[in-house]
């Protein structure tokens, strides 16, 4: 523990304490200039620190916060005015939605310290085909077939066997 002090504190020994004798041919001892405390020491860290390359993250997350705000109303909207608009905009917004949630699952989860280089970058594309092929299926429910809010509503219709 002593040592470990005495090893971190190094940088702010006095320069008497740096100059040995074999430097300077004196042949006297160095005294600390400046007692070592224990408030000099500052934590270190094993872990690397970590930066986004991008810079912050600030504007992704606000709009994370202003999808999920707007699919408050979008969604009711969408049963109270059933149309092709509406059932478009309703699966833009689940799909993102649903794969900005799982993104960042994928990247806190399936780290390339963990899995390596390839495993990492796999899910993140097999997420994005999923994500892709999601989107695609309900635009052409909407297109081609009743849409997603009425295929919803037939479904709650429903009643159970007598």
């Amino acid at each position: 523990m002593a040592l470990s002090l005495l090893i971190r504190s190094s940088s702010r020994l006095p320069q008497v304490l740096i100059n040995s004798s074999r430097i300077t041919g004196a042949s006297y001892t160095p005294i600390l200039a400046k007692q070592i405390t224990i408030n000099n020491v500052r934590p270190i860290s094993v872990s690397p620190i970590r930066q986004s390359a991008t810079g912050s993250h600030v504007a992704m997350w606000q709009a994370e916060k202003a999808l999920s705000l707007g699919l408050l109303g979008i969604i009711p909207a969408s049963f109270l005015v059933s149309s092709q608009a509406t059932d478009y905009l309703v699966s833009l917004a689940l799909v993102v939605h649903f794969h900005w949630g799982m993104e960042s699952i994928v990247t806190d989860y399936v780290r390339e310290c963990l899995f390596g280089k390839f495993v990492p970058k796999a899910a993140h594309a097999a997420l994005l085909l999923f994500s892709a092929a999601t989107l695609a299926g309900l635009f052409m429910m909407a297109y081609n077939d009743q849409g997603l809010t009425k295929t919803v509503k037939k479904i709650w219709a429903i009643q159970p066997a007598k």
